[in-house]
């Protein structure tokens, strides 16, 4: 019993000693401060620029999604989402993808109508729209090119083919001629 006793008096020792130095701390100026949602965006937005810059996508997404959430619906989520956008958009980002760049102008178009960067996420969906449109054109080009290559190359088989009859014919008219003034005809 006595050794419950002395345990537990150390535990309450040690949590008045604990309090006089947090009493202590916060006399001599030392603060703990709470981080804005805001200005938490605000720290993860730049991170999330810094690793684009690196082209450091993954982690990019990373910092902008977290910009993003902790924003609510609110600036720097529209720039976050800009971000997002040129990230899912960089022709050198090796996963890049267009319809989800498109989604996140399109998103802050929707969100954030009034914000500096709508207009420029207007004029880059244009742009992505446009070069998705072109792809699928390209692409299907060449497929109508393939397909005329292989009419092509049966067409001039069918030429050769009717070359061939046309020769055969020729043969034949011949050897009816001769046979005709061989008969006197």
């Amino acid at each position: 019993m006595a050794e419950n006793r002395s345990g537990a008096r150390k535990h309450v020792l040690f949590y008045v000693a604990l309090l006089a130095c947090l009493s202590i701390s916060s006399c001599a100026g030392w603060r703990v401060e709470k981080v804005a949602p805001e200005q938490g965006a605000r720290e993860h937005l730049a991170g999330g620029q810094k690793a684009l810059v690196r082209h450091d996508y993954q982690t990019s997404l990373q910092e902008l999604e977290v910009a993003l959430s902790l924003s609510g619906n609110r600036p720097p989520g529209d720039e976050a989402l800009f971000n997002m956008g040129m990230v899912y958009g960089d022709p050198e980002n090796p996963r890049r993808d267009y319809p989800k760049s498109i989604a996140s102008f399109q998103r802050l178009g929707e969100e954030y109508p009034q914000s500096t960067w709508a207009e420029s996420a207007r004029i880059w969906t244009q742009t992505l729209k446009e070069q998705e449109r072109l792809k699928r054109v390209m692409f299907e080009t060449l497929q109508e090119n393939e397909r005329l290559k292989r009419l092509s190359n049966e067409t001039a088989q069918e030429n050769q083919r009717l070359k061939q009859i046309v020769k055969r014919s020729k043969t034949v008219d011949i050897e009816v001629d001769r046979k005709k003034r061989d008969q006197g005809l």
